[in-house]
């Protein structure tokens, strides 16, 4: 009867050790300010409890150096959990996404930045871009890899911290060059037929 009531004691004190670990205080992994440079949002601090956030605005472009386009953008961060049953650690992604008219020879262009609960976070960011009739363009960034920005010049103006893409010829891409700033999202896009989408700078 002893050795029933020991045994009985050593399951409810796993049990209630395991109910403890699972009772956690939820813990929500934040985007530093760099993380949200690469997100069209209208504020550079943002403190996370699990909200979802969604931001609307829309970026106006010049096409081919003649037409002007106005591109609505949609904004969506979010926390979600990895892996709820070993820790209650939220993690947090964002996406900005455009949309373009098939006029313009392109489809869409998308930046999501993500951070895990590991260790305080490791930052992943996502670019692609898509044309019409073709295959599209993607790079991923990990948080150690490494990398080189540069400058650039769009209708008149010098950005910083930009990142260059110049897709493979030999690929399925008819995407010739991609430049994405951080703090202003994607100033330039053109494909190798010459058709380009330059980012008119309206102080936003």
């Amino acid at each position: 009867m002893k050795r029933i009531l020991f045994y009985i004691m050593i399951s409810l004190t796993f049990f209630g050790c395991n109910f403890t670990i699972l009772d956690l205080t939820t813990v929500y992994s934040q985007f530093t300010k760099d993380d949200l440079s690469y997100l069209h949002y209208n504020k550079d601090t943002l403190i996370s409890v699990g909200q979802n956030i969604e931001y609307k605005d829309t970026i106006t472009y010049l096409r081919n150096d003649t037409d002007s386009i106005h591109v609505k953008i949609e904004t969506k961060i979010d926390s979600y959990f990895d892996n709820p049953w070993i820790q209650k650690i939220k993690e947090i992604s964002g996406s900005s996404s455009m949309y373009f008219n098939k006029s313009t020879g392109f489809r869409y262009a998308n930046i999501q930045v993500s951070r895990d609960g590991n260790g305080g976070g490791y930052p992943v960011r996502f670019f692609e871009v898509s044309a019409y009739g073709t295959w599209g363009f993607s790079k991923q960034y990990l948080y150690n890899d490494t990398i080189q920005l540069d400058t650039a010049l769009v209708q008149g103006k010098i950005y910083q911290n930009v990142y260059k893409f110049y897709p493979p010829l030999e690929g399925k891409t008819d995407i010739r060059l991609i430049y994405f700033a951080k703090k202003y999202g994607y100033i330039k896009i053109e494909k190798l037929d010459g058709t380009k989408i330059e980012r008119i700078d309206t102080g936003k």
